[in-house]
């Protein structure tokens, strides 16, 4: 597999930085409403949002993506149509970007299928759709790009990296899932066995007092009570809360996300500048505020994180920047900071 982009399918400038996808951290509208929303819009205005794609001359490439996200479902299979190996780089990278806040599963084997494409800013942008798509027939695609690939971004990172880390959260999903099922399934049989224990216990109380009937001797036996179970009682509905309540937020909140694979932590924003430490997918962050660009979070690992992760800032403020591809959206907004220059190392006389 080709590791670095061939030199005539890539413009000389690199692509903007991947938004990240809302379909793990914030709600978006139901499909049902996504796409009755997309039949409203002509063909002809998906095929020019297609076309802005990749064309960054055009005066829709900007809003492309968003534009095409907002249509939903039903703008899914002209995107399939996009991920072909042989098309331009640019294109396909953008289409596999919308496609993951999309999050539709009808994606997925297009999405395998550009796992091939000899630019690797497709192939890291196809990782990324599949792990938010979230379907398992993915995981064989997912090894193979892990094992072999070597490729990076032109904004430095892995893909055989995120490849593995979008194994790791796929691999947990099966498990839970599966994990969910067999309780589901052990739940419903102890309730079938208890029904059937009680329903066995008043045919037998029953039996037992109707075999008494004709045996009555005056001023001998008692005549028979029958006992039936005690019906428990029920517990009274708690009213619902006034809907038009409001909801007091704390003076104070810490912001938190999750790291969405493993990634490095800089001292400032950029990838001309050394690592200072790095996180893993699943780890628990906490932003402290971002760029004005909105394109890199200074954060700060939260108690949730892997042991492994680490952020080992020289000012000992344990905090550093990592790139909003990388992380799930903040649910809140963030303060600007522009960070300071690096301090220049002393000579030594």
């Amino acid at each position: 597999m080709t590791t670095e982009p061939q030199s005539n399918q890539s413009p000389p400038e690199p692509p903007p930085a991947p938004r990240p996808t809302r379909r793990l951290t914030v709600p978006t509208l139901p499909r049902a409403a996504a796409a009755t929303t997309g039949q409203q819009v002509s063909r002809a205005e998906v095929n020019e949002l297609i076309t802005a794609l990749g064309d960054a001359n055009h005066p829709r490439h900007a809003e492309a993506v968003d534009a095409l996200v907002a249509l939903g479902a039903t703008v899914v299979p002209a995107l399939c149509a996009v991920l072909d190996p042989d098309r331009p780089w640019l294109t396909v990278y953008r289409a596999t970007e919308a496609l993951a806040q999309i999050g539709d599963g009808r994606a997925t084997g297009p999405l395998i299928k550009v796992l091939k494409h000899p630019n690797a800013n497709v192939r890291w942008g196809a990782v990324r759709a599949l792990t938010q798509v979230g379907d398992v027939r993915a995981l064989f695609a997912l090894r193979d790009v892990a094992r072999s690939d070597q490729g990076r971004t032109t904004w430095g990172e892995s893909v055989p990296g995120a490849a593995q880390s979008a194994l790791e959260l796929l691999s947990r999903r099966s498990i839970w899932a599966q994990s969910l099922e067999l309780v589901k399934l052990a739940v419903v049989s102890v309730i079938f066995l208890l029904s059937m224990a009680l329903a066995f216990g008043v045919i037998g109380t029953l039996r037992n007092e109707l075999d008494q009937f004709g045996r009555y001797v005056p001023g001998q036996t008692e005549l028979p009570t029958l006992v039936l179970p005690t019906p428990r009682p029920t517990a009274t509905p708690r009213r619902p809360t006034p809907a038009s309540q409001p909801t007091t937020l704390p003076a104070t909140q810490v912001i938190t996300g999750t790291a969405l694979q493993v990634a490095n932590v800089r001292p400032l924003p950029g990838t001309n500048n050394q690592p200072i430490g790095r996180i893993n997918a699943g780890d628990e962050i906490i932003f402290l505020a971002r760029t004005a660009n909105d394109q890199w979070y200074l954060i700060r690992l939260g108690e949730q994180r892997s042991p492994d992760s680490f952020i080992a800032n020289p000012d000992g403020s344990g905090t550093g920047w990592v790139n909003r591809a990388l992380v799930s959206p903040p649910p809140t907004e963030v303060p600007i900071q522009e960070p300071l220059p690096l301090p220049a190392p002393t000579a030594t006389p």
